[in-house]
């Protein structure tokens, strides 16, 4: 009796095994399906761009020194004079003095050119005049040697006698080199004299010491008792005392009076050049506004000395505005000045979305780093925004934008996973009939998009595609529905 149940239980379990086997086999296969619709098929990139003003000026100070003051703070609104920063005025007045003063001195030595070449002048005559004195002395002393001395006694002191005079005409020349090197030295550094004639006056004096170093050792030669043979003696002297009448006679042929005054009113004019360049800057202290706006950076404010090479502010004319962004040398070949691009301004109550156009692309690429440091090569793309009515944003605001490389409006699209290719044809599963089967159908494709490809050919609005085309469930006529 029990051997009969234990059969029967087992049957009703096999059987009912079978039931929902064939009962599971019989249900549609579910799957994720989408109906195909019109749209506008989009492929494009987005980028983080920024609004900045159309008509920025930068505002320079025309005094440098320390900040005294600053008036004004990021964000505030200017109007035309009024002022941004003071700048200390001590140093530049300070110069300024000194400046006057040595445009004073600089006229007084103008003023004395003339005076100072005169008493030279007359100095060197007085000197060659005292020279050709004691040349025509010598000369007649060497006509005397030459009918002989009475005896040699006579003619040891007078060779000794001679010999002083050389020694001191060649001390008078020494110091005469050495004042003439000494006033050469002052105008060669004052830029008067070249430097072939500071060099010359210095090699005279070089040349007067030695001459009067051999004087005087001639004369303790003579004193030892060796005189020497008059006539070579005297010939000495006047030849000396010739080259340095000869010497003078050059020096008075040069007009320095002109070469010093051309060098002292040029000193003058670049004094007074100096003189106003001062005088603006201390006029030009109190740094003002040059035009309306309002102050979008303020660079004075992280230092406390202002430097007339670099921008103290910078001033927004308010108005004009473009969205400045930054795009790689990879995608922007595809982008051309006027194209479409969408605009998405992120705000906490709820994202805006406006279109805008591409009114410039830069010619040159610039690095430009990531978040994570890593360097790009990107190219500046302007944009002019097409705001609605009761969108505001101000300089500075961040903005998405996005850059359609491909738009086309009223496209057929549908997922790129949907498609499959059999004999070298794209197909897709389309859900055909009342009782859904899944049917293979050949379609011609388009453009593929980021997740979605363009479909020419084959597809009708309303039909239903298979998502998944590589389901290996699925075969001609397999029973399907959504998930």
């Amino acid at each position: 009796m029990k051997k009969p149940i234990k059969y029967a239980i087992i049957a009703i379990v096999v059987l009912a095994s079978i039931a929902g086997g064939v009962f599971y086999a019989l249900q549609p296969l579910e799957v994720r399906m989408t109906e195909v619709r019109r749209q506008t098929a989009v492929l494009g990139f987005m980028e983080q761009g920024v609004v900045v003003a159309d008509n920025v000026m930068l505002v320079f100070s025309a005094a440098q020194g320390e900040l005294s003051g600053l008036y004004v703070s990021e964000g505030q609104g200017v109007t035309v004079g009024d002022a941004i920063l003071r700048v200390d005025t001590t140093a530049p007045e300070l110069q300024l003095t000194q400046v006057q003063s040595g445009i004073r001195g600089l006229e007084a030595q103008l003023a004395n050119v003339d005076a100072e070449d005169a008493n030279a002048r007359q100095t060197l005559e007085t000197t060659r005049r005292s020279l050709q004195g004691e040349l025509l002395a010598i000369n007649a002393q060497a006509a005397e040697a030459y009918r002989g001395f009475a005896s040699h006694r006579e003619s040891l002191e007078e060779q000794l006698r001679v010999q002083q005079i050389l020694v001191d005409q060649h001390y008078n020349g020494l110091v005469q080199a050495s004042e003439n090197y000494a006033r050469i030295s002052i105008l060669y550094a004052a830029g008067v004299f070249a430097r072939v004639e500071y060099e010359a006056a210095q090699t005279a004096v070089l040349a007067a010491e030695s001459a009067l170093e051999a004087a005087r050792g001639q004369m303790a030669v003579i004193a030892a008792g060796s005189a020497q043979n008059s006539a070579e003696h005297f010939e000495g002297i006047r030849a000396s005392l010739e080259a340095q009448i000869d010497g003078i006679t050059r020096q008075l042929a040069t007009d320095n009076a002109t070469a010093a005054r051309t060098n002292f009113e040029a000193l003058i004019s670049v004094e007074q050049a100096n003189i106003a360049r001062l005088e603006h800057e201390i006029k030009n202290a109190v740094v003002t506004a040059p035009i309306d706006g309002i102050i979008t950076a303020l660079h004075a404010q992280n230092t406390n000395f202002i430097s007339a090479a670099a921008p103290v502010a910078e001033i927004t004319v308010a108005g004009g505005q473009f969205i400045e962004v930054y795009v790689s040398t990879q995608d922007v070949s595809s982008l051309a000045v006027g194209d479409s691009v969408g605009l998405t301004l992120r705000q906490r109550a709820g994202d805006v979305y406006f279109p805008g156009n591409i009114t410039e692309i830069g010619e040159s690429a610039v690095v430009r780093f990531t978040a994570l440091g890593v360097e790009e090569r990107k190219v500046s793309v302007q944009i002019s925004p097409d705001a609605p009515d009761g969108v505001n944003f101000g300089i500075g605001y961040g903005m998405d934008v996005t850059f359609y490389i491909y738009r086309e409006e009223n496209m057929i699209t549908v997922p790129r996973t949907a498609i499959f290719r059999q004999n070298a044809t794209d197909m897709v599963w389309v859900v055909s009939g009342s009782d859904g089967t899944a049917e293979a159908r050949a379609v011609e494709t388009g453009k593929e998009l980021r997740t979605e490809t363009v479909i020419i050919s084959g597809l009708s609005e309303g039909d239903f595609v298979i998502n998944d085309a590589n389901n290996r469930d699925i075969t001609q006529g397999t029973r399907v529905r959504a998930e």
